[in-house]
């Protein structure tokens, strides 16, 4: 700490001589302590609350759901809201979206399953949560369909709407 001091001291006295110097100021020796860690300071987010009886969702499609309906071939045009107790196979228009029909395999509050057949052979098949949009399909120059789940009197129910061309 001495050799510090000196060294300063003589650095000061040789820019005193030079001209017009501010003065060096004393620093203190590197500390060996490793210094405590910082930790931002907490914040709190007051809790939301929704009047709405409905899940908020999000979706892409601007449009929103049709209505309700319990009849499958209201789902012809890819754009419907369709109760459903059961696995259910929906007619859909094949000149439009390429796929003749989908197959809902389950559905219940919490989840839906369904499977697409391909016009070629195969298919796909995919499971979703409550939601608008949770998945799509469709073909290459087609319009594509977007699947979701809602409730509907705290029924199950299947939401269709067309989608962007794929």
């Amino acid at each position: 700490m001495r050799k510090h001091v000196f060294a300063l001291t003589a650095l000061s006295l040789v820019l005193a001589g030079c001209g017009t110097a501010a003065p060096v100021a004393q620093q203190p020796p590197p500390s060996t302590t490793p210094a405590p860690p910082t930790t931002a300071p907490a914040t709190t987010v007051p809790p939301t609350t929704s009047t709405s009886a409905e899940p908020t969702t999000t979706t892409a499609n601007p449009n929103p759901p049709a209505p309700p309906s319990s009849k499958v071939r209201d789902c012809f045009d890819g754009d419907c809201t369709l109760l459903l107790s059961k696995p259910t196979t929906i007619p859909l228009d094949a000149a439009r979206f390429h796929y003749a029909s989908m197959r809902v395999t389950a559905i219940s509050a919490e989840g839906l399953t369904f499977s697409v057949t391909y016009p070629q052979g195969g298919g796909a098949q995919s499971s979703i949560g409550p939601g608008l949009g949770g998945a799509s399909f469709g073909f290459r120059g087609s319009p594509s369909i977007e699947v979701g789940l809602t409730l509907v009197d705290g029924k199950p129910a299947l939401v269709l709407q067309p989608g962007p061309v794929t």
